[in-house]
């Protein structure tokens, strides 16, 4: 059973960052890791790959509320509902003979 084990150098490379800071950041933020020693860490592949899943969804949420959809607005000129078959009927009712 082969488990896939990143280290720290290969889970920044994974993020595209540069400082071991925003690793721990993202270790305060639940990604889940295995001790090794007092200072290194390793990472399950799935793990890295469901946290960054996790980080995307996070994002849109924010943007949602920080940018929502906001109802159109109405135009000046209303749109009017015309039931043609009520004026058919009308006009035929009317009709003069």
């Amino acid at each position: 059973m082969e488990q896939n084990l990143l280290t720290t150098e290969e889970v920044k490379e994974y993020f595209q960052i540069k400082d071991t800071r925003t690793i721990k950041k993202f270790i305060k933020q639940g990604l889940k890791y295995i001790p090794i020693g007092s200072r290194d860490y390793r990472f399950e592949k799935k793990d890295v790959e469901e946290f960054a899943e996790h980080l995307k969804q996070l994002a849109q949420q924010e943007m949602v509320q920080r940018y929502p959809i906001k109802a159109k607005r109405s135009s000046r000129c209303k749109k009017m509902n015309i039931d043609y078959e009520k004026l058919r009927i009308n006009r035929e009712l009317n009709k003069v003979v």
